[in-house]
């Protein structure tokens, strides 16, 4: 059986802040609502610590919040939650590939217009950045190994390699453009 952290919280309903922040913090942390105002997440000091911190901003904000530990007596109980984190994270996963298939179509649009410019580059690597941290962000918190991981790598992979082919025919097409002639003493 598995050792589980608990939080189960009561908050004001208004403001909605409050409510909201914490909902949000747990979603960022990856935790898996058993029922309402009940979360779980694994058991890990580095957690422990994380949900310790959110606890003392949401009592501070004048929310209730209990912190625990928890073994469910039904193996089966921890293999359904086990599931849940799994199907929260191909979801994830799911986004990624978009992402990364938005990028691949976007790049096949240019390239059939034969628009290639600099900054389509430019925006190009900014995506592909972005993917990876939150890729990154998914990844830490995928703590049950779920099966669209692979997926989403492989998708990272493919518009790593279109925007490479892309920027290729950009360098080829702009990157050997002709001098210009500067004026005289414009250059040192």
């Amino acid at each position: 059986m598995k050792t589980w952290l608990t939080i189960t919280y009561k908050v004001p309903t208004e403001p909605s802040r409050t409510r909201v922040y914490l909902w949000r913090k747990l979603k960022e942390l990856g935790a898996v609502y058993v029922q309402q105002g009940a979360a779980v997440l694994p058991m890990t000091d580095t957690l422990l610590a994380q949900v310790l911190a959110l606890k003392a901003e949401v009592v501070s904000s004048g929310g209730e919040v209990l912190v625990g530990r928890m073994e469910f007596v039904d193996e089966e109980d921890d293999a359904r939650v086990i599931a849940t984190f799994q199907l929260q994270r191909d979801g994830d996963y799911d986004e990624i590939v978009e992402q990364c298939e938005r990028l691949v179509y976007e790049l096949d649009r240019e390239t059939e217009k034969e628009k290639f410019t600099y900054a389509e580059i430019e925006e190009n690597e900014t995506e592909l950045t972005r993917i990876h941290k939150w890729m990154e962000r998914i990844t830490a918190r995928d703590w049950f190994a779920a099966a669209g991981h692979a997926r989403a790598e492989q998708a990272i992979e493919d518009g790593e390699k279109r925007s490479g082919t892309y920027t290729e025919e950009v360098e080829r097409r702009l990157g050997h453009a002709i001098d210009v002639n500067l004026p005289r003493g414009a250059h040192s």
